[in-house]
């Protein structure tokens, strides 16, 4: 069953037109090959308000020829190259967005109706200036918050 989540308005709002054409380059800048399926999936993404599962892109983007593997497939493929942004869930699932150009960022979600809100900027400098001091090189992180929303959060007892 698909994970139900709502988004906040304006988290990842940039012109559908603008990403996918950004996500498209980013494609060919890092020698991916461009599909049909793939095109299908970044024109999903673009037009979503939110971050999408992979269920749900298979369904939006589905003409009968598009699996589910290869959704799962590609999406590993374009969050590698940095075309899509994963944000991971609790229990194991990903919901993935196409990132507004420079506009990296991170979501604190509810654990228990799913809503999603943006959280301001990403402040990881010490933490990946630590890695690269270890040697590291072509970092990425992944990073969500969780805990329950103000609808979710029982009423204090006085």
């Amino acid at each position: 069953m698909p994970h139900r989540h709502r988004h906040d308005e304006g988290c990842c709002d940039q012109g559908a037109p603008d990403r996918v054409d950004a996500a498209l380059r980013r494609m060919k800048d890092k020698a991916l090959r461009v599909t049909g399926p793939r095109q299908a999936m970044l024109r999903v993404l673009g037009e979503a308000r939110g971050p999408l599962s992979a269920e749900e892109i298979h369904t939006r983007a589905g003409d009968g020829t598009l699996d589910l593997v290869t959704v799962y497939r590609s999406l590993g493929a374009l969050e590698e190259a940095g075309v899509v942004q994963r944000h991971p869930l609790e229990r194991g699932r990903s919901l993935y967005a196409l990132p507004a150009a420079g506009h990296h960022h991170h979501h604190v979600i509810c654990r228990r109706c799913g809503r999603l809100d943006r959280l301001p900027g990403c402040d990881t400098g010490a933490v990946e200036a630590a890695a690269r001091a270890k040697g590291y090189a072509e970092l990425t992180h992944v990073l969500e918050v969780y805990g329950l929303c103000p609808a979710c959060t029982p009423p204090a007892h006085d």
